[in-house]
Order: C-alpha cells, then sequence, then structure tokens
C-alpha cells in the first residue's frame, strides 16, 4: 500500500513538469518563427520588422534565451541602422555585445562587432570601421560562417570606396560575392551587386556600373524595395552623367515608387540629389526646388539630428570598455601576485631541502672520504665523456631542428589541401587538380624524407660537411619542383629560365639543399601573391666564386632585422608572412651556418615593400 502512494505522488508530480516543458517547447517554435519573420522584413518593410522584433523579444526574456535575447538586439540594431537612428541602433548593438559576452557566442560578437563598424561608417570614421571588419572576417572564416565573412567584405568595400581605394573596394565586393554565392536567396546578394555598381560609378566607369544594376534588375528571385530602390537611382546617376536626362528622370521617378516605401534618409536623400539636378538641366525648377528641400531634409535627418547624442554616446562606450579593460588588468595583477607568491613559498620550502640534503651529504663525505677519493676520479672521468656527449648531442639536437623544419612547409600544405577538400571549398575540377598536387607533394615529400633520412644516418655522430664538385642548376631545379602548391597557393611563378646550365661548385650537396630549400620557402613566404621569384647566376672573376640571385617582389625586410640575422648565433624571431604564414627562426641561421661550412659567402640586399634578393656565392669547381 506504501508502495502505491508513493507511485501516484510521483506521477502527480510529473504531471506539471511534463506540461511545463512541453510549454517551453513551444515558446521556443513561437521565438524562431517571429526571429525568422522579422529577419525576412529588416530591409524590407521597417513597420513589421519592428513589430516582430518587439514580440519576439518579449518570448525570449519571458524564457530567458540569453542567445536569442542576444540575436534579438542586434536585429533591433540593424533595424535602427537602416532607418538612420544611430544612437538607438548603437544601444542595440552594445547590449548584444554585452550578451554574448557572458555567453561566449563569438558569431554573436561578431554580429555585434559589424554593427559598431557600420557605425563608424556613418560618422565617416572610415579606418577605424575598415579595421572593426577586418576583426570580423578573421572570426567567421575561424567560425566557418560563409554568410557572416561576404557580409563584412561587403561592409568592408563601402569604407574603401568612400577613401577612394577603388582597387582594394574591388577585391572586397567580387571577394564578397564568393562568400555568398550560396546564398543568393538572401537579401545581403543584391545588396552587394548595386554595392558593385555604386563603386564603378564613383570611379567613373559607368559602362561596368550599368551592368551590375541591370544584374539587380535581372535577378530571378523577388527583389526588395530597397534593392529597386537603389538600382534604378543608380541608373538615373548614371543617365545623368550621360547627358540622358530624359531617361534620368525616369528612372529617377521609379526609383520613387521604390524608395518611398522605405524608411531610409540615405536612400532618399541620394534619389533627391539626383532627381534635383536632372530637373535643373531640364528647366523644370519647380520640380527641381522641391527635390532640393527634400534632399536637405533627408541630409538633416541623417547628419544633424541628435548629433550631439550620438558622440556623447559613443565616448561612453569607449570610457566603459576602458574602466572594462582596467578592470581585467586589475584582475590579472592580482591573480599574478597570489602565483608569485606561492612560487616564492614552493622556492623557500625546495631551498630549506636543499640546505638539508648538503648538510647530510657532507656527513656522507666525512665518513667515506676513501671511497670518495675514487669516485673522484672515476667522476673526472665521466665528466670528461659526459662533454663529448653534450657535444654530440647539441649536433643531433641541430640535425632534429633541420628535420623538422625541412619537413614543416610540406606537411603543411598536404594538411592545407586535406582541409579545403574536407571544408567543400573545392569543385570538382579543383579537386582533381588538388589531388595532382597532393600525390605530387607527398611523393616530393617521401624523396625529401628518405634523402634527409639517409644523410641524418650518416651525421649521427655530428654534422659533417663533405664538399664535392655538384651540379648547382641540378639541385636548384629539383628544389623549385618541390614548391608546386606554395607557388599555386599563391600564384606566384618562379623564374629561372637565366640560369646557366651545368654550373660546378664545390660543397656539400645535401646541405646545399637545405639552404635552398630555406631561401626559396622564405621567398615565396614573405612575396605578394601574383608575383615573380627570379632566380639568375654572375661570376665574381677575382675569387672564383659562383653567385646565385634570388630576388622576389615581397614586403622586403628591414635594416634592423638583416643586422640581426647577420649577427645572432642563435635563430631570430620569426616574422609572419602575406598570408599569415608562420614559421620558426630557424631557417636563415641554417642558411647561414650551413653556407659558412661550405666556405661561402651569404649576403642579403632588401627594402621594405621593395622585394629581397638574397646572394648565395659558392666556390666554383675547377675545371
Amino acid at each position: 500500500m506504501p508502495n502505491f502512494i508513493l507511485l501516484i505522488s510521483l506521477i502527480w508530480a510529473f504531471i506539471p513538469l511534463q506540461q511545463e516543458t512541453s510549454t517551453k517547447m513551444e515558446s521556443e517554435v513561437i521565438l524562431d518563427s517571429l526571429i525568422q519573420k522579422s529577419e525576412q522584413y529588416l530591409y524590407v518593410e521597417w513597420d513589421s520588422a519592428f513589430a516582430y522584433l518587439t514580440k519576439a523579444d518579449s518570448v525570449a526574456r519571458l524564457i530567458e534565451d540569453e542567445n536569442k535575447t542576444g540575436k534579438i538586439a542586434n536585429l533591433f540594431g540593424t533595424l535602427y541602422y537602416v532607418e538612420g537612428d544611430y544612437v538607438e541602433s548603437i544601444k542595440y548593438y552594445s547590449l548584444a555585445s554585452e550578451i554574448f559576452k557572458n555567453t561566449q557566442d563569438e558569431s554573436g560578437l561578431s554580429y555585434a562587432l559589424n554593427g559598431r563598424g557600420l557605425i563608424y561608417l556613418s560618422q565617416n570614421e572610415l579606418e577605424k570601421a575598415i579595421e572593426i571588419f577586418n576583426r570580423c572576417i578573421e572570426i567567421n572564416k575561424k567560425l566557418g560562417d560563409s554568410y557572416g565573412v561576404g557580409r563584412n567584405y561587403f561592409n568592408r568595400s563601402i569604407g574603401e570606396s568612400d577613401l577612394g581605394q577603388f582597387d582594394k573596394a574591388h577585391q572586397s565586393i567580387d571577394l564578397a560575392l564568393e562568400y555568398l554565392k550560396d546564398h543568393q536567396d538572401r537579401v545581403i546578394y543584391t545588396m552587394t551587386l548595386n554595392r558593385a555598381g555604386k563603386i564603378y560609378f564613383d570611379e567613373g566607369k559607368l559602362e561596368e556600373s550599368e551592368k551590375y544594376y541591370n544584374r539587380v534588375l535581372n535577378y530571378p528571385g523577388q527583389l526588395t524595395n530597397w534593392a529597386n530602390a537603389f538600382a534604378y537611382t543608380g541608373l538615373s546617376e548614371i543617365q545623368l552623367e550621360k547627358g540622358n536626362l530624359r531617361k534620368a528622370v525616369d528612372f529617377g521617378e521609379t526609383a520613387k515608387t521604390y524608395v518611398s516605401k522605405t524608411r531610409g534618409y540615405w536612400d532618399k536623400g541620394r534619389l533627391s540629389n539626383a532627381l534635383m539636378r536632372a530637373y535643373e538641366k531640364t528647366n523644370q525648377f519647380d520640380k527641381a526646388l522641391e527635390n532640393s528641400k527634400l534632399y536637405k531634409a533627408y541630409s538633416d535627418s541623417l547628419y544633424n539630428e541628435n548629433k550631439n547624442a550620438e558622440i556623447s554616446y559613443l565616448q561612453l562606450l569607449l570610457a566603459n570598455a576602458e574602466n572594462q579593460d582596467l578592470l581585467q588588468k586589475k584582475e590579472l595583477a592580482e591573480s599574478s601576485a597570489n602565483f608569485n607568491k606561492r612560487f616564492t613559498i614552493i622556492l623557500i620550502i625546495a631551498l630549506i631541502g636543499l640546505i638539508i640534503g648538503f648538510i647530510l651529504y657532507g656527513r656522507v663525505i666525512k665518513q667515506k672520504e676513501k671511497i670518495n677519493q675514487v669516485l673522484l676520479e672515476k667522476q673526472k672521468e665521466i665528466q670528461i665523456q659526459n662533454e663529448k656527449l653534450e657535444a654530440i648531442n647539441k649536433e643531433k639536437n641541430k640535425l632534429f631542428s633541420i628535420l623538422s623544419h625541412d619537413l614543416k612547409t610540406p606537411i603543411n600544405s598536404v594538411k592545407e589541401l586535406l582541409e579545403l577538400e574536407e571544408n567543400g571549398f573545392l569543385d570538382e575540377e579543383e579537386q582533381k587538380t588538388a589531388r595532382k598536387l597532393l600525390l605530387k607533394q607527398v611523393s616530393d615529400t617521401d624523396e625529401m624524407i628518405r634523402k634527409l633520412l639517409g644523410w641524418s644516418h650518416a651525421q649521427l655522430d655530428g654534422i659533417i660537411t663533405k664538399r664535392t664538385p655538384t651540379d648547382l642548376v641540378e639541385i636548384i631545379k629539383e628544389q623549385i619542383s618541390q614548391l608546386d602548391y606554395q607557388t599555386v597557393s599563391k600564384n606566384i611563378t618562379i623564374d629561372f629560365s637565366s640560369l646557366i646550365d651545368h654550373l660546378t661548385v664545390n660543397v656539400d650537396p645535401q646541405q646545399v639543399q637545405i639552404i635552398l630549400q630555406n631561401c626559396l620557402q622564405n621567398a615565396i613566404k614573405f612575396s605578394n601573391p601574383n608575383s615573380k621569384i627570379t632566380l639568375w647566376n654572375s661570376e665574381n672573376e677575382k675569387d672564383g666564386f659562383i653567385n646565385l640571385h634570388i630576388k622576389d617582389q615581397g614586403i622586403g625586410i628591414s635594416e634592423e632585422k638583416i643586422e640581426e640575422i647577420y649577427s645572432r648565433v642563435v635563430r631570430v624571431k620569426s616574422t609572419e608572412g602575406t598570408q599569415k604564414e608562420k614559421g620558426t627562426g630557424l631557417g636563415l641561421l641554417l642558411v647561414r651556418q650551413f653556407m659558412e661550412k661550405n666556405n661561402g659567402h651569404f649576403l642579403i640586399k632588401s627594402e621594405p615593400n621593395e622585394g629581397t634578393e638574397i646572394i648565395l656565392s659558392f666556390e666554383k669547381t675547377n675545371s
């Protein structure tokens, strides 16, 4: 009987719990639907988007879903930015940042950070905006969010275009379209096409601009009012520049039917300006005056209203951020002090133990003085052996460094190819090419391992230089053939057509392979994409040396860094390549040491942003 009563109690308690869980699941479904609806109307119908977001915010707070609350705050920020209310916009972006810092959601943080970049654009602080968009690009690439990366490149192109950096703006907009190719059903895709048209127009390339605006209007999906308004306004501006005033007016009036359905002051001001100039040139001065008044009103709404409040609020945000940084530094300092205190205590205990050990050891020495005399002699013998072993170990350590350094680049190349294929970034044709490169890279790496292991086996008692007459050009061509992936990935050409065949120099072949491999890899690492590396020979008639010149068109090396390379006896601090390639700082140290072992000379000529020329001088073999 008691067991039966207990069972009834458990069932009675479970029913409310089950109902509560079911209610929460229903609320989450409703919340997701409201957010989805608000995103659909975000650039289409301001009032509808605001209504859906308001309802969604209430539901999210009711079920205490912080991530959804943060997402809604980001969408509110975007909604107010579209309207031109930058103060409200940055308030919501700041709120979203605080929420996502607590939940550690990098995707949401990136969205909020992107919003701050948009505010900087509106304040004409373009360099700061570009810097923020670059940070967003890094975060979203790490998250694998192609839509987010595309949106960030789109926004970056606006800042670059306004700075007059049209080449960079085109590059950013092309990257945006590439990342958004799988998201053509979203509003951002037609926005990106429109922005491409605007960049070409600002650059004065009217035909290219017109093509992009027509691509928008021929878009197979449903266009938003904003997309139509932007494209038709752009066509009106183009016809105005061409002197086709009738067409300019027609396109402007068509744009007017769409822009009236939006709340974007910037778009309305842009259209009013275009119509004002078109009507003025067609002598319709009453309509020109009407649009002139509209243009001024929209400009005032954008740039004058609440301007002081915007600046004050931004300064407050920066002050809060600085206070937060100071608080974090204080916490770190306190943590460091506690660690130092504990470490000091451990050191004292260890020191006491060491003193006790010395006392005991002294007693043992006094008791066994005769035995220790014998041990002392043995110890001297062991010390001599240890010094020999230490010297051998240093050579072995250098040998292992050489092996790991030379294998790092080909293994990274294989890894990058596999990651590209794994993540689906390659189409079928690119996969075939990648497999061929992968097979060649693995074969080259296998051959390199075989040679390195054979050489290292012969060097186990210490690195020995065996100089023999060697065909320098043959080794150069062999090393270049092993760098196919690195050159293809950065679209770099290695031109060695000026090399004189069958140059015989007196060197250790394996050590020269290591020298050339490191020099060529460094040239690729610090070369800009789509550039060229040139190799040629020269001969010093005075001392009979053959000079090999390796010149790239990369970022160059500062004078201080060159002095450090020449003077340091250990490896120098590595510098990142043009595509953030990492290094160990060991390469040039090996080059310098092996050149000395082969009685050669090593010279660097470079200027920052002017490329680098490395000159390797080898002793020519007497015929």
